[in-house]
């Protein structure tokens, strides 16, 4: 039912428990009210759908703002010591120490100003109740609040009088009271303070501290006024920036895709106008991660990128690394990038150190060589899955595929040096992998190339044993070559049958294919088995080009000569006389004729009756 109450409208509905939940959204830009029926829809976080992909995403937010505590700044200035005061209780050397304990303080770099103030805290001297505070502080900063605590009630019973000398100090001391679980100590301390400096510009941030002190205790309800009351009252003063932030905060994880766009615009109006540098990071982070749950994941991404760029060493570094991973994968698999090689590139070359996530989805290195190929960059393939080769997220079913492109793409330009750098580092850092074998035959190939034909035998012996089978046939004929150039005619042997066995049946016939026949024949005969070597001549006679048959007659006279069969021997001899086309082995084949008396003689001249 819809009525009006002055100027209000009105809209009442009833719903059953447990099975509908009801949310604002915009469309247009007018506000409008969307009942959902159905548990999926259920108000609340934990009845929240993250959209598809965005899962992690939204439980990491959800574990972090809920449980990232880390220490409150009061923005009250570091007020550092007098040195003149310094001067009556210390020497020259510890005035150096204790002012550089203090600089280490207040430049952030918490573990050096820790060692130095506790040096002096550990001493009996007139300096100890001021080292305790500043060791406390230092402590309470290292996210330590059981021991700043400690060192903070000791140095008030030692100088109780400092707490009101230092602002700061007397925070960090109600914080720490707060925090083991004493919230009436802490807030009765806390509201001391902020009562002492009420006209003080730092006041209201005050009060945003301690709204905030009182949200971990459980008080929510006046935490949200307090927030509600300084962004109301002090327009002017950074604590209103704070507590919008603080209240948006409280909306984070109740927004959802139709309505995070006004929640989104509040961290990003922040963002811009603020001159706090926490809080500028801390609202840019925050708008990067709520478009990352609700939005476009190119826009998330884009602001994740900026993000990093503006706060490289910022305190959700580690966090957007993670999310930045999530996104891409996200972006890739949102895009048809068959009509967009250009920006397939620029997504994985831009985001090379965050292809984690992505690298699992079955196709997408295809798809980016694909891209490469279309817009013709070989080099800047070769110089992103180099690169991508030295991660350590990189699996054992990818890497293959990227040291092949590289070791392909490579030798196509010539760069063998790279292709044969590329299949070494993968061989070094991977001897057991179950694809190092492949890796060893194209290393083998390009050492066969450059004729280190002693390499070739060391990386390829392992073919001959039993149940082994070569990625590329031709890798046992490399292993052939090389056997056969240092005589070892009985393993050569092996390997260019082996050769021959793996080709047989093609379509194409290899152009190595006469070679190997040649070798496997002389490898037997070598070996004393003429017969196979017959055999093989005669099958490789009928398989190699015409300019190479001289030499398989050749080679088959000379076995028949050896067998005694010295017609069929002349037959072959004769054969290259008549129909060779090489010089050296018709040469030859004459030689063996003369020298073997196997030249048939002139006919004899008839006798006159």
């Amino acid at each position: 039912m819809v009525a009006q109450r002055g100027d209000d409208t009105v809209v009442t509905f009833a719903i059953a428990a447990g099975r509908v939940g009801w949310r604002t959204v915009h469309v247009d830009g007018l506000p409008a009210l969307s009942l959902d029926v159905g548990t999926i829809f259920l108000a609340g976080a934990s009845g929240r759908q993250a959209l598809p992909g965005r899962e992690r995403i939204r439980n990491g937010a959800e574990k972090l703002l809920k449980n990232f505590d880390p220490p409150l700044k009061p923005e009250i200035p570091f007020v550092p010591t007098d040195r003149n005061a310094l001067k009556t209780v210390l020497n020259d050397e510890d005035q150096r120490l204790f002012l550089a304990a203090e600089g280490a303080l207040y430049k952030g770099k918490l573990t050096a100003a820790e060692d130095g103030f506790a040096f002096f805290a550990s001493r009996q001297s007139q300096i100890r109740p001021l080292a305790l505070y500043r060791l406390a502080e230092t402590q309470y900063r290292l996210q330590k609040y059981a021991q700043a605590l400690d060192n903070f009630r000791e140095a008030a019973r030692e100088w109780q009088e400092f707490l009101e000398l230092n602002p700061a100090i007397m925070f960090y001391y109600g914080d720490s009271i707060a925090r083991s679980g004493d919230l009436p100590g802490g807030r009765q301390l806390l509201a001391r303070l902020i009562v002492a400096n009420a006209d003080k510009k730092y006041a209201p941030v005050l009060l945003v501290r301690m709204a905030d002190v009182l949200t971990r205790q459980g008080g929510e309800e006046n935490a949200r006024a307090i927030y509600s009351n300084v962004s109301e009252a002090f327009k002017d003063n950074k604590a209103h920036q704070i507590a919008v932030m603080k209240l948006a905060d409280r909306a984070f994880l109740e927004a959802t895709p139709d309505n995070y766009q006004a929640l989104s615009k509040t961290y990003a109006d922040i963002a811009a106008n603020t001159s706090d540098f926490d809080l500028r990071e801390e609202t840019v982070f925050k708008h990067a991660l709520l478009e990352a749950i609700n939005g476009p994941a190119d826009t998330a991404l884009d602001l994740a990128i900026v993000y990093q760029k503006r706060f490289p060493k910022g305190v959700y570094s580690t966090v957007i690394r993670d999310i930045r991973e999530d996104l891409v994968a996200l972006v890739y698999k949102g895009s048809d990038w068959a009509k967009n090689p250009i920006g397939l590139i620029r997504l994985a070359t831009d985001n090379q150190d965050y292809l984690a996530i992505a690298a699992r989805i079955p196709g997408l290195f295809q798809s980016v060589t694909m891209a490469f190929d279309k817009s013709g960059r070989p080099l800047d393939l070769i110089a992103l899955y180099a690169g991508l080769l030295e991660r350590p997220w990189i699996g054992e079913d990818t890497a293959p595929y990227l040291t092949l492109q590289v070791a392909d793409q490579s030798e196509l330009l010539g760069d063998t040096v790279m292709s044969r750098k590329v299949l070494q580092n993968f061989l070094q850092r991977n001897p057991a992998h179950s694809q190092s074998r492949w890796a060893k035959e194209r290393l083998a190939a390009i050492q066969f190339a450059a004729r280190e034909l002693p390499a070739v035998r060391t990386g390829l012996s392992w073919l001959l044993n039993k149940q082994e089978q070569a990625v590329f046939p031709v890798s046992y004929y490399y292993l052939g070559r090389a056997l056969w150039e240092a005589k070892e005619y009985s393993r050569s042997a092996v390997a260019m049958e082996s050769y021959l066995t793996a080709v047989k049946g093609m379509k194409e016939k290899p152009v190595l294919l006469g070679d190997a026949y040649y070798v496997a024949a002389v490898s037997r005969q070598a070996l004393g088995d003429r017969k196979a070597a017959a055999g093989l001549l005669e099958a490789g006679l009928g398989a190699s080009p015409n300019e190479r048959k001289d030499q398989f007659l050749y080679k088959l006279g000379e076995l028949a000569a050896l067998d005694g069969r010295i017609e069929q021997s002349r037959a072959l001899f004769e054969r290259i006389l008549k129909e060779g086309s090489d010089p050296d082995w018709q040469r030859l084949a004459r030689q063996s004729l003369e020298e073997s008396k196997l030249l048939r003689p002139p006919p004899s001249p008839s006798k006159k009756k």
